[in-house]
């Protein structure tokens, strides 16, 4: 080879290397990967019979015992009406039977379903708190903004696979959650201390361990709520919630995280009863919809522009925030499966009998159902959920229940988040003998706060009966009663849905804090076991302010530790708290 050739050689070499880059970059930019990525290789979805495939698009409560009555067993049900996947409502076994027996019934009632099936059945549950949240007998974990708290991934992971583990051994492998919503308004009482921040940066790496942590049990992460909730006081429960940032400003948070998550082949998104005022121009009935039926959010931005080739699943059909837009929830729930979501979540039956009709009336194209379906077995078979197994319940070994137990510590150690002059900790029993505690809550907490009671006393405190919301009606003239303490711990304590609809307090909670704030502030110790914003909102004079984020007993205790000098206090705000609505 001459000279001329090797440099011809060598320019064709860089062309086509330059060529490669610049390729690579336009992926980059326009977040495009190979198709056959998304595509499952199994082909067995074809098989399927028409009302098969419309089943495997429904996520149905299991109502087992009034199925049975109604088909004479769940297997002549599944016959009948082939449906993918179940959800199972809590409400149908606690308190309905001896909690002795609940969890063994929730098993039998899985069992049933699954056997029935021809294809091993998605069963989901949403454990945001943990298993033990909903269960007595499981671990109660640690919220979602501990983990923004602590900031740290490895935790992450292990709290994502911890809850898999745990709801495994219930049948469940498709869990509803985590939250990638940002709590960005202090005044929106549904988002709250279930988002890991208000900072995309910060939440994107936490929540991108945490999926990872569910997957690697083989366990489906979500996440929720597109387009992002949090940013106005709306609750979708309620009324149609909003996004209100401008397209700008949701590409730099909301859409910073779902974009990067999806680059990062997230299983699942849940669409929330959430309009994007911003990029919306098709309305519904003169409004713009939730997402939940907006086509142009989800086929359009969602599939089409963000990429997203996985499963979309619509949030609950029986809320406020998807009603009034059609006559009834049938009808919703068709109309959100043609707006481009592939798993609907808790219709009726008769939703399979409608969608077969009009398919075969050609209201429905077929195409948008073979969508669906594809979408859906890509997530089988990336999660083995082709065949069937006959041992689908997950047994925890003594080390699984350690790890889970250390994990749950962990998070709470490293979460509770001082706002207040370090100079004030430790708490010492010699000089601070006689604590008081008060609960400001809606629904009486005291009784969970007998742990931190007992914990306090184990250190050698003295601690007085817990009160309850004092109102300061009847205390205004008893008020030397707290001057017999050395310090008054003031725990607060409202959560998402308990009570509903408040993000603040109101009635007896507002006159125990009026109560409270009579109090010499030398004396309080103001803890918020949820929302983050109350301790400088209603005692910004407090001795000591904390934030716990959760009430469970991993933070009970982890406050009481860090209280007394046992641990130091490691977690960072995970939210701005000097918003000036809040002042």
């Amino acid at each position: 080879m001459n000279s001329y050739q090797k440099l011809l050689v060598s320019i064709i070499f860089l062309s086509s290397l330059l060529l490669s880059c610049q390729k690579d970059k336009k992926l980059k930019q326009d977040h495009s990967v190979p198709t056959d990525l998304f595509v499952a290789r199994d082909s067995s979805w074809q098989s399927l019979s028409l009302r098969e495939k419309i089943g495997q698009t429904m996520i149905i409560r299991a109502y087992h015992t009034e199925q049975v009555n109604r088909f004479g067993s769940i297997d002549s049900m599944m016959k009948r009406y082939p449906v993918g996947g179940i959800f199972i409502p809590f409400w149908e076994f606690i308190g309905r039977m001896p909690d002795s027996v609940v969890i063994p019934t929730i098993k039998k009632v899985v069992t049933d379903y699954k056997q029935a099936a021809r294809f091993p059945v998605f069963v989901t549950e949403d454990f945001e708190r943990g298993v033990g949240s909903v269960y007595k007998t499981y671990t109660h974990m640690p919220v979602e903004m501990s983990l923004g708290a602590a900031d740290n991934p490895e935790l992450a992971f292990a709290y994502g696979n911890a809850i898999a583990k745990e709801a495994s051994t219930l049948g469940v492998n498709w869990l509803l959650h985590p939250l990638a919503d940002l709590n960005m308004n202090p005044l929106q009482d549904l988002v709250i201390e279930r988002a890991i921040s208000d900072n995309s940066d910060r939440a994107l790496p936490l929540l991108k361990a945490q999926i990872k942590g569910i997957n690697a049990h083989n366990t489906i992460a979500t996440i929720k709520h597109f387009p992002g909730d949090g940013a106005t006081m709306r609750n979708q429960h309620f009324v149609t919630s909003a996004n209100n940032l401008s397209v700008k400003e949701w590409q730099k948070t909301f859409g910073n995280i779902y974009q990067n998550l999806i680059d990062n082949d997230v299983d699942c998104i849940m669409a929330g009863h959430i309009r994007f005022p911003a990029y919306q121009t098709k309305k519904l009935n003169g409004v713009l919809p939730p997402a939940t039926l907006s086509e142009e959010l989800l086929n359009g931005l969602l599939k089409q522009k963000m990429h997203f080739k996985g499963v979309i699943i619509s949030d609950a059909l029986n809320m406020g925030g998807v009603a009034g837009y059609y006559p009834n929830e049938l009808e919703t729930a068709v109309a959100a499966f043609k707006a481009g979501v592939d798993v609907v979540l808790w219709p009726g039956l008769a939703y399979m009998d409608t969608i077969e009709s009009r398919i075969k009336r050609g209201e429905i194209p077929m195409k948008r159902l073979n969508d669906a379906v594809k979408r859906i077995w890509r997530l089988r078979e990336k999660h083995g959920l082709l065949k069937k197994k006959k041992n689908f319940l997950y047994t925890l070994t003594d080390e699984d229940k350690k790890k889970i137990k250390q994990t749950a510590n962990k998070v709470a150690q490293n979460a509770v988040t001082l706002l207040s002059d370090p100079k004030h900790i430790p708490l010492n029993p010699k000089t601070d003998k006689h604590i008081l505690i008060v609960n400001i809550s809606y629904n009486d907490k005291t009784k969970d706060l007998t742990y931190t009671k007992s914990l306090l006393e184990q250190k050698g405190f003295a601690v007085d009966t817990i009160l309850h919301n004092p109102r300061f009606f009847s205390w205004d003239r008893r008020l030397d009663y707290f001057n017999g303490f050395d310090k008054i711990i003031v725990a607060m304590e409202n959560k998402y849905f308990d009570p509903l609809g408040a993000a603040m307090f109101k009635a007896d909670e507002a006159a125990a804090v009026w109560t409270m704030n009579m109090v010499n502030p030398d004396k309080i110790i103001a803890v918020s076991y949820s929302n983050p914003y109350y301790p400088n909102f209603y005692f910004e004079n407090a001795y000591i302010k904390i934030n716990a984020y959760s009430l469970d007993k991993f933070t009970q205790k982890a406050v009481v530790d860090a209280l007394t000098g046992s641990i130091p206090f490691k977690g960072t705000s995970p939210v701005k708290l000097d918003h000036e609505i809040m002042k």
